[in-house]
């Protein structure tokens, strides 16, 4: 080999010597802000899950009741279903403790009010979860506009007549 190739090839070999931890960076980059992304995604669709679940709960929890039961208490007890029903998933952060009552009471202060709606033939249940300001996730820079404001359940029941 002649010595000037082999001065050439030494040369252009130093050069190079970065350019792969420039590619990975680029890379990484970009692929960890898919995954992130692809995560938080789900994370909403599992609160989602979570609500609407807690909404049949409730409408399930309203069907055991007898039909002579006053709507106030009625509407007591299913609101009392669903907060039980979402205290027991992980939607509530970690500062809210890991016991049902506390996560209970932390939804309850943070939440509105489930709307319970009866009628004679049937009841709906209507649960309005703020996620916007309780994500399960943190946002990353520029995710945060397509975040939902809040998320719904909704549920009906038909009542019983006895």
């Amino acid at each position: 080999m002649k010595p000037g190739r082999l001065k050439l090839e030494r040369a252009m070999a130093r050069r190079q010597r970065g350019v792969a931890a420039i590619e990975f960076a680029l890379v990484f980059g970009v692929l960890f802000l898919g995954i992130y992304g692809l995560v938080t995604f789900c994370g909403v669709l599992y609160v989602q899950q979570v609500i609407s679940r807690a909404a049949e709960d409730g409408a399930r929890a309203a069907q055991s009741f007898r039909s002579d039961t006053p709507a106030a208490e009625l509407q007591m007890n299913v609101r009392t279903a669903v907060y039980r029903s979402l205290a027991l998933s992980t939607i509530t952060p970690a500062s809210a403790g890991s016991a049902p009552s506390s996560k209970e009471t932390w939804l309850r202060a943070k939440m509105a009010s489930p709307e319970v709606t009866v009628s004679t033939g049937e009841i709906a249940v209507r649960v309005t979860y703020p996620y916007r300001e309780n994500p399960l996730l943190p946002a990353v820079p520029l995710t945060g506009s397509w975040m939902p404001e809040h998320l719904l359940g909704k549920a009906t029941a038909a009542r019983s007549s006895s």
